[in-house]
């Protein structure tokens, strides 16, 4: 007899919120006793409350107070900050190049147009390398509306999260509770979460040419994400004017612990990341509509995108 995929041993039995006022992660038992998580079977993350920074994205198998407790002990990885810099409307202006045919990968599903150095040089490379895993690109996009900032928005300031790893042991001891009583095994447990993290305490500021916003990371950090200014910035274009220190948006892929950039701008997304050395942007196939301005605009940002790149990839050369 087919089972029901729906199944919940449970259902109609509501949950009540813990001491500290929150839900429990949804969930249903199946009719073999496999614990599921609902906003996994659906794809999709716990919704982020705007009133605690470090409600997770994700549950995983451990208590949302046990996350917290484990975050709130845990130092910053160091004391030096990222700067992410935007292009703001002028500095892009000009020719918008020719079509360009960019070459295509696939995370988690999704077909991307990838942007790369062309000054690239494998000899003097430093080999390392940071690109966004599926899991990582999912959590960022599920934070578009957090780190966006819309025409509509009243404080007209850059704004930013980070992505944290969590590795979990799962491993338990023996069970030595009577039959009756003996813990429902762990389905395919998870050995690490991914969680967000968004970035209050951040440094913005705005000229005539370019948007800047200095923010830190935080401990097991895989990520950052931080958006420009719509309607002022040059979309999803970096300012590089190295004289004035401004590299872009590639400084999370400096040093020795590099972590892939995304940039959000307009309801779009896009990711500095480096492979093997080699500085990279990249950014969903059909971001871009099929309209004449929306091509144009594609255009422009590849254009001036790979410009920066080649530029930029000087500063990833062994020393």
């Amino acid at each position: 007899m087919a089972k029901d995929p729906n199944y919940d041993r449970y259902a109609g039995i509501e949950s009540l919120p813990g001491p500290d006022g929150k839900l429990p992660q949804p969930f249903r038992v199946d009719e073999d006793g496999n614990v599921i998580y609902r906003d996994e079977e659906r794809g999709i993350g716990r919704p982020m409350s705007a009133r605690k920074s470090r409600d997770l994205a994700r549950a995983g198998i451990l208590g949302w107070d046990e996350l917290d407790r484990k975050l709130d002990g845990q130092p910053a990885t160091s004391a030096g900050e990222v700067l992410a810099t935007a292009s703001r409307g002028s500095a892009g202006a000009g020719n918008s190049g020719a079509g360009i045919a960019l070459p295509r990968k696939t995370v988690g599903g999704i077909d991307y147009n990838v942007i790369s150095a062309n000054t690239y040089d494998p000899t003097r490379s430093n080999g390392k390398t940071a690109l966004p895993n599926a899991e990582i690109i999912a959590i960022m996009n599920a934070d578009i509306n957090q780190i966006a900032v819309p025409r509509s928005s009243r404080t007209k300031q850059e704004k930013a999260t980070r992505i944290a790893r969590l590795s979990m042991d799962s491993s338990t001891g023996p069970d030595n509770s009577p039959p009756n009583e003996k813990n429902l095994p762990l389905i395919n447990p998870k050995t690490e979460l991914y969680y967000s993290v968004p970035a209050f305490n951040t440094k913005a500021k705005s000229r005539d040419d370019v948007d800047t916003l200095q923010f830190s990371p935080v401990e097991g950090l895989v990520a950052y994400g931080h958006g420009h200014i719509d309607g002022t910035s040059d979309g999803m274009i970096d300012k590089w004017d190295p004289s004035r220190d401004l590299h872009g948006d590639i400084e999370s892929l400096r040093g020795g612990n590099p972590v892939p950039m995304a940039t959000v701008s307009e309801g779009r997304i896009g990711w500095h990341q480096l492979e093997d050395g080699r500085l990279q942007f990249m950014y969903p196939v059909g971001s871009y509509s099929g309209s004449k301005k929306d091509q144009e605009e594609e255009r422009k940002m590849v254009k001036m995108i790979q410009e920066n790149l080649d530029r930029q990839q000087s500063m990833f050369y062994r020393k």
